[in-house]
């Protein structure tokens, strides 16, 4: 915590105060920080999350969503903080993923990351752990012919690639990549991972093919509070499919159930919604 400050001192003392474009530039790193938590003026609710934004780390973006999570003034605010936290995460996930799968890597990742990129950290861990073993020797009689071990050879083979489909799935969705997660998630979504249907419905949604969502959305619902929460989005506001408060109402609370963070405000937003308000 103190870490930050204390070098930026140390450079200060070492640059001179005759440098003035160092000095500077510690003054605006330093205002940055110090404004995180402030109150912003009245009126301009954007300057309150421009520190966090501001600053590189992704810690301080997930304790201001959580902070904050069960104020209703803030859900807009919160949905900017939530995508600018997912961009950082799939950076992140890019950069681990791209370089060997390992446990050292793991346990790094795991180390700076966990707390609020959980999901990436887990897809690196199924990828590592869907890896293939060194094969271990087997001892077999020698009057017996060798086991032909290309088949199972070739299931290990196969695990392996379906993970990296389905981690290239949530990577590309997460950076808004949807030409390639199309690709990447299609295969995966109609062999029923529901990780990979949610992930097409966010897509396609995404693409303004909403029956197309919708059919994605509802396969994974039961499931997903990703998909869940986005058919209550699609009930509420008539898009995909004839609006129903009713249905809408029910699948923000299945969405709430499953974790989902913006749910119980949504739900909340529509039962206080007047009769007949559409969101559009």
């Amino acid at each position: 915590m103190y870490r930050l400050p204390v070098i930026m001192m140390s450079a200060v003392l070492i640059a001179g105060c005759g440098n003035l474009k160092t000095s500077d530039f510690l003054s605006r790193t330093g205002d940055a920080l110090s404004k995180i938590g402030q109150k912003a003026p009245a009126g301009d609710p954007d300057q309150e999350i421009k520190p966090l934004f501001d600053q590189p780390y992704i810690d301080p973006l997930t304790e201001h969503l959580q902070r904050y999570a069960d104020d209703p003034a803030r859900t807009a605010q919160l949905e900017q903080v939530s995508e600018e936290r997912e961009g950082r995460c799939a950076a992140v996930a890019l950069r681990y993923n791209t370089d060997e799968i390992t446990e050292t890597g793991l346990a790094a990742y795991r180390r700076g990351y966990g707390f609020s990129c959980p999901q990436d950290v887990a897809a690196y861990e199924a990828r590592l752990e869907a890896m293939p073993q060194a094969p271990k020797p087997a001892r077999q009689p020698v009057s017996e012919p060798l086991n032909n071990d290309s088949e199972v050879r070739d299931d290990e083979a196969q695990e392996v690639a379906v993970s990296r489909q389905l981690n290239d799935c949530y990577l590309l969705t997460r950076i808004r990549n949807f030409s390639g997660a199309l690709a990447a998630c299609r295969g995966p979504a109609e062999e029923g991972a529901v990780g990979a249907q949610a992930s097409m419905a966010k897509i396609q949604n995404a693409l303004g093919n909403h029956e197309s969502a919708y059919r994605w959305a509802k396969m994974a619902a039961p499931e997903s509070g990703q998909a869940a929460y986005l058919l209550g989005e699609m009930y509420a506001q008539g898009r995909g499919v004839a609006q129903d408060k009713d249905a809408a109402a029910k699948w923000f609370r299945t969405a709430a159930e499953l974790g989902h963070t913006g749910a119980e405000n949504a739900l909340s937003n529509l039962v206080s919604a007047p009769a007949g308000a559409n969101a559009n």
